[in-house]
């Protein structure tokens, strides 16, 4: 494991209150309170089949139905009543898994989160024009058209670039915009969620050449990103941590082939995914899970790792009551308490 990894801990690459972001507008962070309405106690579970309507009874997962998108696809459970997904398209279910509605958008989707009964959409334009690049989409699911609405984006947008992950703590929206430099966050108040409003965007530094962010986290502590980029260099991973303490964790590959020693360049371990609860951030390395207590000094030798039935891990879920499940191969998946 200690051959594995280059852990970097240091000043953070980004703070949300530090002065190392470019701000482009006024902070008002001030103005995002009050709770998020969305209570949901259902969750999915994608495999490499199909997908399985979840929930928590007894300490235990009870599966309630399935529905027909498999682990490639993002879902999300929307105010216990919906369930949307995306791949090619959207596609809304019924909370049993029954197809209301198949969405064919003029965008390729990239990433979906919700409030209430609204459902947020980032994407990118595959169209070159001056008008492709990011794209920020809603879908009300108490109208009854299910009509997506796109949503003006406060920054010059660019071919190529997208919107890859969307965060949401209460009132706050968050829309990670990456892959080519510069990139953003751009926040909103979704106080009232079918009318966004944008109170301020934040530059990010950059870690690499073309960089993608992967997938982000969030609480109220934390603002939790990983990344990957890819170069001349070779490619590297990158989880870069911001909240009660400040750092990021790396992990570098080279490409090629050693001439010396005429033998394939060793390949490093992969960061697959993060899951954040509370104050542990627990990572998916190669097929392992890690945790790292965040309150603690962010180093190689306070990264733990979890223990698990299953013999290759795939992708991690936190549950509605803030506990894991791990995925598995074969369509396995396992519970941790």
């Amino acid at each position: 494991m200690k051959k594995l990894f280059l852990i970097i801990v240091g000043a953070a690459m980004f703070s949300i209150c530090d002065n190392r972001f470019q701000k482009k507008a006024a902070d008002h962070s001030d103005k995002f309170t009050g709770a998020n309405d969305d209570k949901n106690s259902i969750f999915i579970i994608p495999l490499d089949s199909k997908s399985l309507i979840c929930n928590i009874e007894n300490n235990e997962i009870r599966q309630l139905g399935s529905f027909s998108k498999k682990m490639n696809s993002k879902s999300i459970v929307v105010n216990n009543e919906f369930i949307c997904s995306i791949d090619s398209i959207i596609s809304v279910f019924d909370i049993k898994g029954n197809l209301l509605k198949k969405i064919y958008s003029d965008f390729k989707l990239t990433s979906l989160h919700s409030k209430n009964k609204v459902v947020y959409f980032g994407g990118k334009s595959d169209r070159y024009s001056t008008n492709s690049g990011e794209i920020f989409a809603l879908l009300d699911l108490e109208k009854e058209d299910f009509k997506l609405e796109k949503i003006k984006i406060p920054i010059d947008i660019k071919y190529g670039k997208s919107i890859d992950d969307i965060l949401i703590l209460n009132n706050k929206l968050i829309l990670v915009d990456n892959i080519v430099f510069p990139k953003y966050l751009l926040e909103y108040d979704i106080s009232e969620p079918k009318n966004p409003k944008h109170i301020l965007t934040k530059e990010l530094e950059n870690n690499g050449t073309y960089e993608h962010i992967v997938k982000g986290e969030l609480n109220e502590d934390w603002l939790i990103l990983l990344s990957s980029t890819v170069g001349m260099g070779g490619s590297s991973d990158y989880i870069v941590i911001d909240g009660k303490t400040d750092g990021y964790l790396e992990v570098h590959r080279d490409h090629g082939f050693d001439k010396e020693r005429e033998t394939d360049i060793e390949k490093p371990g992969d960061f697959n995914d993060i899951c954040l609860i509370d104050n542990k951030l627990y990572v998916l390395v190669d097929s392992t899970v890690y945790t790292l207590d965040l309150e603690g000094n962010i180093s190689l030798e306070n990264m733990k790792k979890v223990f698990s039935n299953l013999r290759s891990i795939k992708k991690i879920i936190r549950t509605p009551n803030n506990e894991m499940v791990f995925i598995g191969k074969d369509n396995q998946y396992e519970k941790i308490n």
